[in-house]
């Protein structure tokens, strides 16, 4: 790789760090998110510093392309990342519908506590 585009690669690398790093001060990226983007980041920017390393570990392993074996990081990083939102979304939705169920309890009992209320409050004829 020619200095120029590894040296573009190493700056990118490191804007993308810094810009999940600010995310993450700024609380615009919750902290259960933010260790997967911080990870993939990090490897981003040790993989364009070491990209003569994964070219001796790709033929090691038998990968005759090197950017093919990029690639292949680069998709386990992202199975974690979708991995890790699929159980988030588990999660909430479970919450979902146990605040959905309380909701229409507490609904229900609003509603039979106003209705007895309402009865007491009526004159009685007599």
């Amino acid at each position: 790789m020619l200095f120029r585009a590894r040296v573009l690669v190493v700056v990118l690398s490191v804007a993308i760090l810094l810009f999940v790093i600010n995310l993450v001060r700024t609380k615009k990226l919750k902290e259960e998110f933010a260790l997967l983007w911080l990870l993939s980041a990090i490897v981003l920017v040790i993989a364009s510093l070491a990209v003569d390393l994964l070219d001796f570990i790709s033929y090691a392993v038998g990968i005759e392309y090197p950017p093919a074996f990029m690639f292949l990081i680069a998709l386990l990083g992202v199975s974690f990342i979708l991995f890790q939102f699929s159980l988030s979304i588990s999660k909430f939705s479970e919450q979902i519908k146990v605040l959905t169920q309380d909701l229409a309890i507490l609904t229900k009992k609003v509603q039979q506590l106003e209705s007895r209320l309402s009865a007491e409050s009526k004159p009685k004829e007599e």
